[in-house]
């Protein structure tokens, strides 16, 4: 009887893994979809995802768990805009030696040339690793004799130790998307919390399922049909509009008994001031002190202090382009001259704590990293830290990443909502904005001719989020190219251009040109018509 039962169970398992597999098969391209030039749906879509399968699922090991993501992906190419999706790139997790792997990667264009389907798959060497932030590689590789009409096609298999991490699923792009369709396979013994956003309504489905020796949970989304996500002006991040399906392990059940695994806001507080890399850096690091009592000889002023110290560590260590909330070996990061953001804001954070200020952390999840959603207390919500000074009559939130901002200001790409105070004892949640704006001011001084020719100057007033881009920009060209490309795009004629206040960060900086401007005034008979809108004029409302 035990027998019949196993080879039941076994032929079952062929059964539901049978169903399982991707809708299509790889390689196996329906000529309609070689010959489309439009799709129906969506005649304006430059590309469209034929097919968008995944499968996610987790198998017991020994002592561990196991998880193992397949990707199968078709995208037909329409127009010369959507050549783009040709490029690829797979995020594969790491901590420390222990990193998500790839295999049984297959990825071939295919083009119709006189009635045959041509195959071109890609070489090895097209394919390479590049390192994205502390605990983040990329691998990248771009589809190859792609043109219009082409169909592109991929797959792939990610194996993972990393099971707390379940892969979500976005059953929407920014192109149309045929068809989407997602399993998640769980042990009954693992409870993930599922929560969805946006708009599409996908078909869903659940069923109880022998996998692996084990007792699972197999969801099933699919979505057809599904219209391209269209992006709005000034949006944060088109992450978090997006239709998809999130997951976040909540418990595990071990003997029996269910164990919290996602814990509380408190408790990821206590763990990160206990954490080598985050609290015990503030601690430690005593070899900063006697800089710090160099830097600050004489100064009593707790702002001063914090000025003094907030330009150090931004004119000293440079940003390497990497959002990250923890720090490495400071020493290092000192000699090197060079950290990501988590090393910088905690090397300010220590040398602040060593002047005898008052100091918490703030972690945070910047706008290109998504909102953060309180009811699922996470980790990697945030990629992300601010320093945070408490004064006895207001707190000041510092990042020293950018050169080009005084020290009252966040980067633009920090105003995301709501920030985690990491502290020992005033553990809850911050705003995070900024007093500075966008602003810019631009005045006009001319002489009207009888010709209708503008002559005079042209004053650029740029403050706040406005004055760093054109401090970023002018830093990045030199002068002479940030004129020469100002003057490019313009049919007047410049004589002279000064500039003021540059190095003056607290100030607006000021940009005035000496020119003649023939095009905005038009003479008929005794008459002058003037166009008084010299520039930055919009032509349309970005707020449809």
């Amino acid at each position: 009887m035990k027998i019949v039962l196993a080879f039941f169970l076994f032929f079952l398992s062929i059964i539901i893994s049978y169903a399982q597999k991707s809708p299509v098969k790889f390689g196996e391209i329906p000529m309609e979809d070689m010959k489309m030039k439009v799709f129906p749906l969506d005649s304006s879509a430059e590309a469209v995802v034929l097919v968008d399968y995944g499968k996610a699922y987790i198998q017991e090991r020994t002592d561990n768990y196991v998880m193992t993501y397949e990707r199968h992906k078709r995208i037909k190419i329409l127009k010369k805009e959507g050549l783009s999706w040709a490029d690829f790139s797979i995020n594969l997790y790491q901590v420390g030696t222990t990193e998500e792997s790839v295999s049984k990667l297959k990825a071939v264009t295919y083009n119709l040339e006189n009635g045959t389907i041509i195959e071109t798959p890609i070489g090895k060497e097209s394919i390479f690793k590049e390192k994205f932030n502390r605990n983040t590689n990329k691998m990248k590789f771009t589809l190859p004799n792609v043109k219009e009409g082409s169909v592109i096609e991929i797959s792939y298999t990610i194996n993972s130790e990393f099971y707390t991490s379940f892969p979500n699923w976005k059953f929407q792009s920014t192109i149309p998307t045929r068809l989407s369709e997602y399993w998640a396979i769980m042990p009954e013994d693992l409870r993930y919390e599922r929560y969805t956003q946006g708009y599409i309504s996908a078909a869903y489905e659940m069923s109880n399922q022998f996998t692996s020796g084990m007792n699972t949970n197999a969801h099933h989304w699919t979505a057809k049909d599904v219209p391209a996500f269209k992006a709005e002006p000034y949006m944060t991040n088109e992450d978090d509009y997006i239709s998809r399906i999130n997951f976040a392990l909540a418990s595990y059940r071990v003997g029996g008994i269910d164990k919290d695994y996602m814990g509380s806001w408190e408790t990821l507080s206590k763990n990160l001031n206990e954490s080598d890399n985050f609290g015990k850096v503030i601690e430690k690091s005593n070899f900063l002190k006697s800089k710090v009592e160099e830097l600050t000889t004489g100064v009593t002023e707790p702002i001063q202090k914090i000025k003094i110290i907030h330009s150090y560590v931004k004119d000293n260590i440079e940003w390497d382009g990497d959002k990250d909330y923890t720090a490495g070996d400071l020493k290092k990061i000192i000699e090197k001259k060079k950290g990501t953001s988590g090393d910088i804001n905690l090397l300010l954070a220590s040398m602040l704590d060593k002047a005898g200020l008052n100091v918490d952390m703030l972690l945070i999840s910047t706008r290109d990293h998504g909102f953060i959603r309180k009811p699922y207390p996470m980790e990697r919500q945030f990629n992300y830290v601010l320093c945070l000074v408490r004064l006895s009559d207001k707190n000041l939130l510092l990042d020293a990443t950018e050169k080009n901002l005084p020290y009252t200001v966040l980067p633009e790409r920090c105003l995301n909502g709501e920030g985690l105070v990491i502290s020992k004892i005033n553990t809850g949640w911050m705003e995070v904005t900024s007093k500075a704006k966008s602003k810019t001011i631009v005045s006009g001084d001319f002489v009207l001719d009888e010709n209708g020719e503008l002559k005079g100057k042209l004053t650029y007033v740029r403050d706040g989020y406005d004055a760093f881009e054109m401090r970023e920009k002018y830093k990045a060209k030199g002068e002479e190219t940030y004129i020469k490309d100002f003057v490019a795009s313009k049919t007047w004629g410049f004589q002279k251009t000064e500039f003021s206040d540059l190095k003056e960060l607290e100030k607006p900086v000021k940009e005035i040109h000496e020119l003649s401007i023939s095009e905005h005034a038009s003479t008929a008979g005794d008459m002058i018509y003037i166009n008084p809108i010299v520039t930055s004029q919009l032509s349309e409302n970005p707020f449809k």
